[in-house]
């Protein structure tokens, strides 16, 4: 075997890690529940939330036995950081790494250096509460977690794309009978078709707060069933809920691209959101709990991949 070995090597870690990540939708359910009884950001649901990032950990760190060498964990791991380019950061040498763990402290070096680049901060809009805009105020009141959409809970929309799961930040503000719902990734994340995938991110987030809120409600979005009579009442509820529904993206800074948040304005059909607008409200500024959600977010151990091209 050649380069040093990965002491977290384990050739069934496939079977582990599917049952781990089994126990974090669970979790995710949990918490679902519990909110939808106590109320997001209850004493109960934070208890549920912390049990839920500590299960994804537990996923993560099981992906590690995928790895016979720490070469090969430090290519897979760096694979996600963009080329460096004038002003950017050279890559280390992968097969002069001791340890997994110091292959992840210097990928955190090479993310954190990217992060404090004079040019990406120049890219970056002003904090302050925008005009006109009350979600996301004050922080205390927003809640901020980091999601993996995969392929296979995305393929159920009309003209969703891509292989590779979708990593984004989303933050939730619950104010007056109104769900504000942030959805934050880099420049390309969701290419090469980010209307579609944006809109299908929007809408599984949506039907999954409708089926807590409305027990039931989830068998219309199935076979064309919202067109179904005998769904009326149900196809009322879903209605009803998605009108609550207000959705936003964070496009976060490169060094060439300049950081955006806007709202995202879109139609519902009865089953899904269609049309989105992301040029009704380009906001001058981004709120406080925006900027610090990603910096609270990596102090609980999950965090946002880099992500590549424009």
């Amino acid at each position: 075997m050649a380069g040093t070995p990965n002491p977290y090597y384990d050739p069934y870690w496939e079977q582990k890690y599917r049952k781990l990540a089994a126990r974090t939708e669970k979790w995710r359910v949990v918490c679902a529940q519990i909110a939808a009884r106590d109320g997001f950001g209850a004493p109960r649901h934070l208890r549920a939330l912390a049990q839920r990032e500590q299960a994804k950990a537990l996923e993560d760190a099981a992906r590690r036995g995928r790895f016979a060498t720490v070469a090969d964990y430090a290519t897979w791991r760096f694979a996600a950081v963009p080329p460096a380019r004038e002003g950017g950061v050279a890559l280390p040498d992968f097969e002069a790494f001791p340890s997994i763990e110091a292959v992840d402290a210097a990928f955190w070096r090479v993310l954190h250096q990217e992060a404090q680049n004079p040019l990406v901060d120049a890219m970056s809009l002003p904090v302050r509460q925008p005009a006109g805009l009350a979600a996301f105020a004050p922080p205390r009141d927003v809640l901020s977690s980091w999601r993996r959409f995969f392929p296979a809970e995305l393929s159920r929309y009309p003209a969703a794309t891509g292989a590779e799961p979708v990593d984004c930040l989303v933050s939730f503000h619950q104010l007056g009978g109104e769900f504000h719902i942030c959805i934050a990734h880099r420049w390309g994340r969701l290419s090469p078709h980010a209307h579609d995938q944006f809109r299908n991110v929007a809408t599984l987030l949506a039907r999954q707060t409708m089926e807590v809120l409305h027990p039931g409600v989830g068998m219309i979005f199935t076979e064309g069933r919202h067109a179904a009579p005998q769904y009326r009442e149900l196809l009322r509820q879903a209605n009803a809920a998605a009108a609550r529904f207000r959705f936003y993206r964070h496009l976060l800074p490169r060094r060439d691209l300049r950081e955006q948040f806007c709202r995202v304005d879109m139609g519902w059909d009865g089953a899904r959101f269609i049309d989105p607008d992301f040029e009704v409200a380009l906001y001058e500024a981004l709120p406080e709990a925006l900027r610090t959600a990603p910096e609270k977010a990596a102090a609980g151990g999950l965090q946002l991949p880099p992500g590549t091209g424009a």
